[in-house]
Order: structure tokens, then C-alpha cells, then sequence
């Protein structure tokens, strides 16, 4: 039941900081696939996600209280590189753009092999109606 518990609050928490950071959002920016700007990330280390805002209307300071409403930790740049298993790109070429980082620990619980994160992850993506990028 802890697992099952655990995935409902990884992915409620992912859903949450999506509403809270498009929330009247629209237009289009650069639709690359490596961010050239980052208004900040929230990382959720302990559920193995992490998101960075990219598009035009997010500033510093709008990410930091996202960050802090969810409980997550505000990092002024890019989310860690190191142990990514893959990407979700959301709103891609729009102003709400976003990079939704994923981690062995995703979805909260951890998820065994690496390919099962994989697979967590693209479902999650496909949900969001983004682009995966592995």
C-alpha cells in the first residue's frame, strides 16, 4: 500500500506544479531541445523528478514560491545532470515551455530496472502531452 500511496502523491505533486506554473500562460519561445534559458528548476530529489522553466513568462522569483509551494527545492539553474534517465519537454515553443527531468527514484518510490523508470516516466509524459526525450 506504501507504493501505491507513494505514486498518488509523486504523481499529484508533478500534476500540481504543472497547474501552478501555467497558469495563464500562453505564446511561443524557442522550442530546442537543450533550454537556453532557465529561470530556474524545482527538485524533488526524494521523488526522482525535477522541473526547469524555460519559457518566457517564468522569472526567478515566480519559480522560487512554485518551488516553496510544492515543497520542492528551488535551484537557480539547471536541474542535476547526473543520474537522469530521461526527459519530458512540456508547452514545447510556448511561453509556459518546460523541462521535466526524471530519476531513479521516480515515482516516488523507486522504480527497478532503470527501464521501468523509463517506462513511468513516458507514460507520465504522454499524459502531459510531451515530447520524451530520452
Amino acid at each position: 500500500m506504501a507504493r501505491f500511496d507513494s505514486t498518488k502523491i509523486s504523481v499529484a505533486l508533478l500534476f500540481a506544479m504543472v497547474a501552478i506554473a501555467t497558469s495563464g500562460c500562453d505564446g511561443t519561445t524557442s522550442n530546442a531541445t537543450a533550454p537556453t534559458k532557465i529561470a530556474g528548476s524545482c527538485n524533488s530529489e526524494a521523488n526522482g523528478f525535477c522541473v526547469e522553466y524555460t519559457g518566457a513568462d517564468y522569472q526567478l522569483s515566480r519559480v522560487e514560491k512554485s518551488c516553496a509551494s510544492q515543497k520542492t527545492a528551488f535551484i537557480a539553474g539547471p536541474c542535476p545532470a547526473a543520474d537522469r534517465v530521461g526527459t519530458c519537454l512540456v508547452y514545447k515553443g510556448k511561453r509556459s515551455e518546460a523541462y521535466y527531468r526524471y530519476y531513479p527514484g521516480f515515482p516516488g518510490y523507486g522504480v527497478t530496472p532503470k527501464d521501468g523508470v523509463v517506462a513511468a516516466g513516458k507514460e507520465q509524459c504522454a499524459q502531459l502531452k510531451g515530447d520524451w526525450i530520452p
